[in-house]
Formats: structure tokens, sequence, C-alpha cells
């Protein structure tokens, strides 16, 4: 546990992961830290404006984020709280109330046993590298504080549910979607969203069937997990239901499961949106914004459809300042989050299913079928037999191993994509149906593809 007079720049500059601060919550991110970010954030905002706080349902995101508060009152900076939200109501209020920025707290799928720590700015997009830079710097120095009677207000926002809940679906056909008699089985890990999201989709007619959509204070497993996700494909057979949804706790993200119970692939979800989302259609020749890491598939079907596509690397607010920069209509990280400006500058899992559903009842074909009508990829695949407890742990052992070997790799919630070099990725997921693994590899030609699934292969062993 650092002491106070430890931590400085070079200190918390060992924290930030993928341009985040992340730690484990009360050794590493002590709420001495906490209350010295707030401090510092504060000064960062030369001591006025305001800050739209939010977290998940963990106690360890309330503890720091109560820290957090105590800090950048003390600098003069009037706080909104949220309290427990999904990331993008937090988000969505920045904007809404003109706001000079706003922090988040929670434990992500892929930071297990840890907290993590996002800054955004008045825009509601998530701190660049640069920004962080510039945040870290000033820890080695004293928060500039205000005189008692200058201390920040702390504020509830009232209503703001209703008020985000009303405004999503305002950029759909409700019509419609009222008219399609979907059914859709809902997971809401444990998340804020579960006090979100169901509400939202029952307004506009969507049959939902929601599982653990209750707080969850402590959490001693990772979800989404490989049963979670298992058990939605389940329900959504048994159920007969149009698709099944299994949200990322903060809910940016989701993985998708088609009416078969099949997961859903990224580039597929991608070329989805393009192709029959009215508005995007209609933005033909405006550009469309993925990572670098994302299927070449995408660049030969961005360019039948007539969609010139720009690359940019995954890191935090990367796709929504490309987006503002290029003025594109559309952007898509292969981490499964979705960005459609006419909404906002960021991900959000339930528009983007708003988004999907409103496909589904506008070309009233069942989303199996207008997936196999997509492109496909030459790629190497193998499926492999492995115990199960290497399918449920999959995203422990391999993450542990990639640290190691300090390579880059990406979490889509339901598989880990391992960034091999610029050109090549392996993809290895969990079968739904069986104790087995799928490993899938682009690469420049098939055999350094295999030659990339043997090299998967031997990650995987124990």
């Amino acid at each position: 546990m650092a002491q106070l007079n430890t931590i400085n720049s070079s200190y918390v500059s060992k924290l930030i992961q993928k341009g985040r601060i992340i730690a484990k919550a009360n050794f590493v991110m002590t709420p001495e830290l906490a209350a010295i970010l707030g401090g510092i954030h504060g000064t960062y905002l030369n001591n006025n404006g305001i800050v739209v706080m939010g977290r998940d349902h963990r106690l360890d995101s309330r503890m720091l984020k109560r820290a957090y508060s105590a800090g950048a009152m003390g600098t003069g900076i009037d706080l909104l709280d949220l309290k427990s939200s999904p990331l993008p109501l937090l988000q969505f209020c920045i904007r809404r109330f003109g706001a000079s920025g706003g922090v988040y707290f929670s434990s992500g799928h892929s930071i297990q046993d840890e907290t993590g720590i996002r800054i955004f700015d008045s825009g509601g997009v998530e701190f660049s590298s640069d920004q962080m830079t510039g945040l870290v710097a000033l820890f080695d120095q004293q928060p500039k504080r205000v005189d008692p009677a200058e201390v920040g207000h702390l504020s509830d926002i009232p209503h703001t549910v209703d008020i985000y809940s009303k405004a999503v679906p305002q950029f759909i056909n409700k019509k419609k979607l009222a008219e399609a008699g979907l059914k859709v089985v809902l997971d809401c890990s444990y998340g804020p969203a579960g006090g979100v999201t169901p509400p939202i989709l029952g307004n506009v007619d969507v049959d939902i069937i929601a599982l653990n959509t209750f707080a969850q204070y402590s959490m001693k497993r990772v979800v989404p997990s490989l049963d979670s996700i298992r058990n939605t494909s389940e329900i959504v057979r048994a159920a007969k239901a149009d698709l099944g949804v299994v949200l990322d706790v903060d809910g940016t993200r989701s993985v998708i499961v088609d009416e078969t119970g099949a997961a859903v692939r990224f580039e597929d979800l991608m070329m989805l949106y393009l192709l029959h989302d009215e508005n995007l259609q209609k933005s033909k020749t405006s550009k469309v914004i993925t990572t670098t890491s994302s299927s070449k598939i995408l660049d030969e079907f961005c360019e039948s459809e007539n969609f010139p596509l720009v690359r940019t690397e995954n890191a935090p607010g990367n796709i929504s300042r490309k987006i503002k920069e290029e003025r594109a209509c559309f952007g898509a990280s292969d981490t499964m989050k979705f960005y459609f400006p006419q909404y906002g500058p960021f991900s959000d899992a339930t528009f983007s299913l708003l988004k999907l559903l409103e496909i589904l009842a506008v070309t009233e074909e069942p989303l199996s079928v207008l997936l196999r009508n997509l492109p496909k990829t030459i790629q190497a695949q193998k499926t492999i037999s492995v115990e199960p407890e290497i399918a449920k742990n999959l995203h422990e052992i391999l993450k542990t191993k990639l640290m190691e070997k300090k390579m880059d790799f990406i979490d889509d919630l339901f598989g880990i994509k391992i960034l091999y070099d610029p050109k090549s990725w392996i993809y290895i997921v969990p079968s739904i149906h069986r104790d087995a693994l799928n490993i899938i590899s682009e690469a420049a030609d098939m055999k350094e593809g295999q030659r990339l699934i043997e090299f998967a292969e031997k990650m995987i062993e124990l």
C-alpha cells in the first residue's frame, strides 16, 4: 500500500493500463489515492465547472467514488452524482447538462479483482493518452484548494433515467418495432443497466425475458461468464426468442446470440448495421471508422457498399474522436462497441440493441438468415476439445500468459483476440454447446494462418 508521500506522477503512471487507471481497490487503489485524484482532476479543470460521477454496483467502486468526491469538492468543483448507473447514461448526462466532464468507477470484464477509473471530457468522450498524461503530471504538485465557503456542491440529478429512457428510443422507428412483436432474452450481468434497459425495451413493446437484473455488491467472478452466455443461448432457443443479449457490467457493449442460440461475431454485426440501417444507407459515401485489428473483410465490404473505411488504434476515446474528425456516419470496435453519431459519440449497448431490433422489424427476417447472406472472409479455423474448466476460465488463463509474453490482446466479452502482429490476429472463443474452443486466425495467407493456429494451441496448453 502506497504512503501518501509516494503518490506522484511516476507512481500513478504505473497504474495506467490502456489509458485508464486500474488497480486493486483498497490495496493499491486506496481511498487516499482516489481523494488525491479528485483534487488533481479539479485542478486540471482549473477549479471550476461540473463533473458527473457514476459507478457500477460494487462496494469498492462506491467507496472510491466517495473518496474522489471529497477531493474534487475541495477544489471548488461541483459534482452531479448518478450513484450506480450504466456508463452510457453518464456520458449522456455530461452532454445533456453541459458538464465539464465525468468520472466512472467500475470493475469490467477485462480487469478481474481490480477497479478501473475512467475520465471523460465535456463531450462525453474518454480521455486520450495525451489528456491522461497531462492529468497524471499534476500529481507532482499539490491540488489547488479553495476556501471553505467555495467548496463544491454535491447534487443528485433527479429524473435522469426518465429523461434518458425517453431520449434513446427517439432515434428508432418505434411504430415498426411495436408492430413486430419481437422477443428478447436480456442478461444484465448484475450491472446498473438492469434497472434501465428492460423498461426501455418494454416501452417500445418488446417482449423481454430479463436475467440478473438485481444489484450484486460483491463479485468474486467475472461477468458475463461462459455459463451466463450459455444460459442465455439455451433460453433463447427454449423460449423461441428472436435474439439474446448479454450486457457488459457497464452497459457499453454486449454479446449477441441469434434465434438459433449461436453467438454473432463483431464483423457480421458491423456489416449488418451498415447494410440494413436506414440512416446509414442514406449516408453512403460518408466515412466509417473501425479498429486496425478488425477483419480485412470489412475493407472489401465497405468498398462494395461505397462506405470509405478509416482504421484507427483501439485506445480509449479514439473512435469517438476519429468520428468527429472525419465526420463519419458510423464507428465500430472489435471490442463489441458500436457508435451511432446521430445519437452520440459513444457506444451504448442499449441503443445498439434497439437498432438491431429495428433491423429485424423492418426486414421481417430472422437474425440468422440476415447473417447468412453477409460476405465471409477466408480464415484458418480449428476446433479443439478441452476440459470444462479450461473453457470456463479461458480469459484468466490466456490473459496471464499474454501479459507474461507482453502480447497485446482484445477482450470482446466472449473470446480473446490475440494481436500477433499489425497484420494478423488469432481469435479464441469457447463453444456455446460443448466443451471446446474455436480458434480462428487471419493472416497474409493460409499457411501463416495455420501457423498461428498452432501457436494458439500451445498457448492454451496447461
